[in-house]
């Protein structure tokens, strides 16, 4: 009986987190480009109820109306803020100030980079009196920093509570995306509620807390996976081999890859930087594991895998 107790309270768990937000975006769709942060929590608090329908408004309006930064992401201005400060509570004080400023020049301008996405989305969720938190660590987004473990964070995403449950959500990423030098919206539903078994492919938290909230894992770990992109964390497969993100080979090896539950139907092939020719994998299916086999480059390089025209993971090739 408790068995089954556990089983459904799970259920419900998992069903409550992953329910249609169809009718709150369509709402969300109508309201005006606010040019404050409390307008749009008035209105937020105005039209939902539940709490997690609420931060979902804020994240959604902030992923339709903010438009990402790109000037700023390759000509980063140095951030630094000295004040004085004569207890803890005034130093507080001062750097929520420093917060809020942020918050209100991002909804005037409509422009941001992380930082303001994060910032925004908690400001929000304190005037809607939700807990939440930024978060602030390291991604990746390339091949070239696989292995290399930079000194600094490089992104800011939140966390907001929900009936006692932490989600992780990262409205930057879920906005869109760079393409050919310029910033295309595209919004993606799956950095609302990041599942956690899928968290550390993206996302690593310099906090410790959050590191032990998910699971133990290290920041030299994080950096050695391949580079997972959102079109493979958006399918049920799962990489069986190789974890780590370097593939090392003696120039008699092929390269194998190892799936399970990768759609059969999928369209898959591969790239290898310095080539420009794409080739297909020689596929074998056993059961539900499936097994990719490209031949050996013969020299050290990236591969690119695709899967349905959409690149999926990305490796660093190393000839013995």
């Amino acid at each position: 009986m408790k068995q089954l107790l556990f089983n459904l309270l799970l259920l419900l768990s998992i069903s409550t987190f992953s329910q249609n937000f169809k009718n709150v975006d369509a709402k969300v769709l109508e309201y005006p480009r606010f040019s404050k942060v409390e307008d749009l929590a008035t209105q937020i608090e105005k039209d939902f109820t539940s709490d997690l329908d609420k931060a979902r408004a804020a994240f959604f309006w902030l992923t339709q109306n903010i438009r990402y930064n790109l000037k700023e992401f390759y000509n980063p201005r140095q951030r630094s803020y000295g004040f004085r400060y004569s207890s803890e509570a005034e130093k507080e004080q001062k750097l929520q100030a420093i917060k809020d400023k942020l918050v209100a020049d991002t909804f005037r301008n409509k422009m941001g980079v992380c930082e303001e996405y994060a910032q925004s989305f908690k400001k929000v969720c304190d005037l809607l009196n939700i807990e939440s938190d930024v978060i602030k660590g390291n991604v990746r987004n390339d091949a070239s920093e696989i292995g290399n473990i930079p000194n600094d964070s490089n992104h800011a995403w939140n966390a907001v509570k929900i009936e006692d449950k932490w989600i992780v959500l990262d409205a930057t990423w879920a906005a869109g995306y760079e393409y050919n030098g310029k910033w295309i919206r595209d919004f993606n539903e799956y950095f609302f509620n990041i599942p956690y078994h899928k968290i550390y492919k993206t996302h690593f938290p310099e906090e410790s807390i959050w590191v032990l909230r998910f699971r133990r894992f290290t920041l030299e770990e994080f950096y050695n996976q391949p580079i997972y992109t959102n079109t493979f964390l958006g399918l049920e497969a799962d990489l069986i081999s190789p974890k780590s993100g370097i593939i090392n080979l003696t120039l008699s090896e092929d390269i194998h890859l190892k799936f399970k539950n990768l759609d059969s139907s999928s369209l898959v092939f591969c790239t290898l930087k310095g080539n420009n020719l794409a080739q297909k994998p020689l596929i074998t299916l056993e059961k539900n594991i499936t097994t990719l086999t490209i031949k050996n480059p013969k020299r050290n390089t990236d591969l690119v895998l695709y899967i349905n025209k959409n690149d999926a993971l990305h490796f660093k090739i190393k000839i013995k």
